[in-house]
């Protein structure tokens, strides 16, 4: 267990704050009062830890990462590691909808955020590499730039989840392991669904 100091705990919790307001309400139309009084804290507190609102707004859009096995990845068949990708991507998405809520709402905004959107959907890692590397060779051909492969899994998977959470009063989880799965094989191989080669 991590202990944080109590100056690191206060901008730990400024962050989340703001990350939640954010998200749920928008850059613009969250006040840095408001913010401060959700953490109990006064207004000049935050400007202690941030330049500015918009410095805060940056350090709450960097998605949790959790380290991603390199092994492997080459020898995947091609159906397998896009499949392996779509379903990396739900799952990372899922974890930190707050962050990718509001990347992909202020990145029409702002240059600086749609930037960072870009840098944190594409970070190129053994994954990444693979594909590009095979959408190079002609061996995938149903995907023309990964980075935008990336954008329609983001807002597909944020349309869906907020659809369900709106829209649904069951209590048990939407998004399964089945059910990330077939999502996964829907957005690759579209409704017709992965088709036997004889």
């Amino acid at each position: 267990m991590i202990f944080l100091k109590k100056g690191q705990q206060t901008k730990e919790r400024i962050i989340n704050v703001a990350r939640t307001l954010f998200a749920t309400k928008g850059f613009d139309m969250t006040r840095t009062n408001e913010i401060a009084s959700a953490c109990n804290v006064s207004e000049a507190t935050i400007y202690k830890y941030f330049d500015s609102k918009k410095d805060l707004l940056l350090a709450t859009i960097t998605p949790n990462e959790k380290e991603e096995s390199e092994d492997g990845t080459s020898h995947l068949s091609t159906d397998d590691l896009v499949e392996n990708h779509v379903s990396t991507m739900i799952k990372k998405i899922l974890e930190n909808k707050e962050q990718f809520s509001i990347l992909f709402r202020e990145t029409q905004f702002d240059q600086d955020i749609s930037k960072q959107y870009v840098d944190q959907i594409f970070r190129p890692n053994a994954r990444h590499i693979e594909i590009q590397k095979r959408i190079d060779s002609g061996e995938i051909q149903y995907i023309s730039d990964i980075i935008l492969f990336n954008v329609g899994i983001i807002s597909f998977t944020l349309a869906l989840s907020t659809h369900y959470e709106i829209h649904q009063q069951k209590k048990e989880p939407y998004f399964t392991s089945e059910r990330i799965k077939s999502i996964a094989q829907l957005l690759v191989y579209g409704i017709h669904g992965k088709q036997k080669h004889t």
